[in-house]
């Protein structure tokens, strides 16, 4: 029997009547799984569910009975090459049958199966009321299919992105993905007349405008995204300032900084456990901070911090811990993301840890980042959920040079413990990072930046400069 807990459906026990808008956001949507696992812990749940674009993904697995841990343990599993698959090495010659850079045949044949999307068991769903868009490019509407009505071709042409993967011929109309339109339907949800609007949102939606066709490419998708959830939220005002009461409350949880994108996560830039985590602590944050009345209906709803030039890297930590009378193996997984806006430094974390070797990966929350530079020590602090007790973790890191850094010789150690209120003392512990870790994940240190080559080393060693000064 799933628990409480873990489960975000309404079984009739909440008064409270939610919609869970998923919006698109490619194949980086695992950050939504970590957003329902927070959800899902907070007891929140919902009578409707709706996905857009790469939302489709996690509402169907949510139709599909999929159970929030489960979702996080299956994307944490899925092999992100599968999301692109090649077509037939000719047509990438011809001018005249040209129709896109790619197929589905690695999402319908690989990805759905990870995830656990069975079209059979979503139409037999009857206990759940879940939308799904698509934009029949023939009429130029959205179309809203139903989780008993939809079809693997409406799935398919819901995340079909036009030069990306080629549009999808349903009886006599061609369907693609409903981005250029929408990327989140508001209105479906409206139309349930709930209490309250849940958006998770992962389109970019900062200040700066970029160089670069990729990059504005991806910008006319914020643009179209950003636009269309704009006129929804006008829409939803206008339908609240002719309410006295019961006026329908909107909550939005967001990235902090816009996520990276899809080709940062299919070279490895970032991988699915780093977005889950990121989703989870975001959701978190929201949740201890949220206001009653949730927030306004505007384009500051969907807004982002200027993510300036970030410095990335990862280290995977791992080692024996004394837990509860028993030694158990522990894990812990920390990515660092640390900014230079406006030349102050913000540092910011995301974890997940495991104990005893178990699949289900434990995304931490509050994640802090500080540098002692008198010690030459980094500490990360953090907190995490376990056998429904709250848990705060505390790691020292030593700084020895950033140069040890890029060669894969720094934080070989981590100085740990473990403090809960019922602990009579911390539980400390050490961990360390083997050398054939440190060594792979060399070349997945990256700078985010719209510079050249020579100009983002510069920005890495001015980010290094100031860590280790």
């Amino acid at each position: 029997m799933t628990s409480l807990k873990d489960s975000i459906t309404n079984t009739g026990l909440d008064e409270v009547k939610r919609s869970l808008i998923l919006a698109g956001g490619g194949a980086r949507l695992s950050y939504q799984a970590g957003v329902i696992n927070a959800l899902a812990e907070e007891g929140i749940n919902f009578n409707h569910f709706d996905g857009t674009s790469g939302g489709i993904f996690n509402t169907a697995m949510i139709c599909s009975h999929i159970t929030p841990k489960e979702m996080a343990v299956r994307w944490r599993k899925v092999n992100v090459m599968h999301f692109s698959s090649l077509l037939p090495f000719k047509s990438y010659f011809s001018k005249k049958n040209f129709n896109a850079l790619g197929d589905a045949d690695g999402i319908i044949n690989k990805i759905f199966p990870a995830l656990g999307i069975d079209i059979k068991k979503m139409n037999a769903n009857t206990s759940i009321d879940a939308t799904f868009n698509v934009c029949n490019f023939s009429k130029k509407t959205i179309e809203a299919l139903s989780n008993q009505n939809v079809t693997l071709k409406h799935l398919v042409a819901g995340m079909s992105l036009p030069i990306f993967m080629p549009a999808i011929k349903i009886n006599g109309d061609w369907y693609t993905d409903a981005v250029w339109i929408k990327d989140a339907n508001i209105n479906e949800a409206i139309k349930r007349n709930p209490n309250e609007i849940w958006l998770v949102w992962a389109i970019g939606n900062s200040h700066e405008f970029l160089n670069g066709s990729f990059n504005q490419y991806v910008h006319m998708i914020e643009i179209s995204a950003n636009g269309g959830l704009l006129l929804e939220l006008e829409q939803l005002e206008m339908i609240n300032s002719k309410k006295e009461n019961e006026k329908i409350v909107l909550h939005v949880i967001k990235p902090e900084f816009p996520l990276p994108l899809d080709s940062d996560l299919m070279f490895y830039k970032i991988n699915v456990d780093e977005l889950i985590n990121r989703g989870y602590a975001d959701a978190k944050h929201y949740l201890q901070n949220k206001s009653e009345k949730g927030v306004n209906p505007d384009y500051k709803a969907s807004l982002m911090k200027e993510p300036g030039i970030s410095l990335n890297f990862r280290s995977q930590f791992s080692g024996m811990i004394n837990w509860k009378l028993k030694s158990i193996h522990f894990s812990l997984n920390i990515s660092f993301n640390f900014r230079l806006i406006a030349n102050d430094l913000v540092l910011r974390a995301y974890g997940s840890l495991s104990f005893d070797n178990s699949i289900h990966r434990i995304s931490t929350y509050n994640n802090k980042v500080t540098i002692n530079h008198h010690e030459n020590i980094l500490i990360y602090e953090s907190s995490f959920v376990f056998e429904d007790e709250v848990f705060h973790l505390q790691c020292y890191l030593d700084l020895i040079s950033q140069y040890d850094v890029l060669l894969g010789m720094e934080f070989k150690k981590a100085h740990c413990a473990i403090q809960n209120d019922k602990f009579p003392k911390p539980v400390s512990f050490t961990l360390k990072q083997p050398a054939w870790i440190r060594i792979k994940n060399i070349p997945f240190i990256h700078i985010n930046s719209n510079n050249g080559w020579l100009g983002r080393q510069k920005e890495k060693f001015r980010i290094l400069k100031k860590i280790y000064n």
